[in-house]
């Protein structure tokens, strides 16, 4: 069976994670882990200190979820490590993981502006999916996923993944490309993504959108908000796509109020 794992360091910015944890773990029928990383240099016997940090974790668990922990399948999970991002991907090596979930932060860029600084470097290493849910969510439905594509062949993969990973929640997957190319070049180019899903993606719940403009950090902010997805995804090419590239050259400017909601990276294929 698949298997969530929700990283944690007990902060504030955790604790919407761990319900959508838990939330993820009863709608997609899959096994919860939650897993905290301590430090070496903690003192005590490693054993002494693996049940302590678990004692801990599982009282953080219980504190947040109170009456939900006891219907819940989660279990917990200490581990030493001075790498935190490093550990949680050599403890989770082994497993069969659908995603990783971790709290969010405030900065700057799409990734910096909705993940925390672990969450941001565990999107640049991780194989696995991660989601970072910001600290004002709750997790109480699953409707609609924005998927902000780049109309690359990967991202056929990866709506076929998507769709996969959610169809018990069956939510509606708007899929939309923001591009500084003329109309014309982009019509063409939703009409030939279109065509290579329809022959890999059975999925009757599925929209397809180009929005022309040389601003796409800026006309993705605007489209989340507008829209109100329950979800963002983006997948990571490690910089080729030409939504990290703009995102990545552009400095973006920290806004006073931003549509903050739970954001999905898909890793790049290997």
């Amino acid at each position: 069976m698949k298997k969530i794992i929700f990283a944690t360091d007990y902060s504030e910015d955790s604790v919407a994670a761990l319900k959508y944890a838990v939330y993820m773990g009863k709608m997609l029928k899959t096994d919860v882990i939650a897993l905290h990383i301590f430090s070496p240099s903690e003192e005590g016997e490693k054993m002494e200190c693996i049940k302590k940090n678990q004692e801990k974790l599982l009282g953080f668990c219980r504190d947040h979820l109170k009456e939900q922990v006891s219907d819940c399948e989660i279990s917990v999970a200490a581990v030493k490590g001075g790498n935190v991002p490093r550990t949680i991907l050599d403890f989770v090596r082994d497993l069969n993981v659908q995603m990783i979930i971790m709290g969010a932060g405030d900065t700057g860029t799409i990734k910096d502006l909705l993940l925390g600084s672990t969450t941001k470097e565990m999107t640049e290493i991780s194989p696995f999916p991660i989601l970072a849910i910001p600290p004002d969510q709750s997790p109480d439905k699953m409707d609609e996923i924005l998927f902000a594509s780049t109309f690359e062949d990967p991202d056929v993969g990866n709506l076929l993944d998507l769709t996969r990973m959610f169809s018990p929640l069956n939510p509606r997957i708007n899929v939309v490309h923001i591009t500084h190319k003329d109309n014309g070049t982009a019509e063409q180019a939703l009409e030939e993504f279109k065509l290579k899903v329809e022959k890999k993606v059975s999925y009757n719940k599925l929209s397809f959108k180009t929005i022309h403009s040389a601003h796409v950090y800026e006309t993705l902010q605007k489209t989340i908000a507008e829209t109100k997805p329950d979800m963002v995804v983006i997948s990571d090419y490690h910089q080729k796509s030409e939504i990290n590239k703009v995102i990545k050259r552009e400095k973006v400017k920290k806004m006073q109020s931003y549509t903050r909601v739970p954001l999905l990276t898909i890793p790049a294929a290997v």
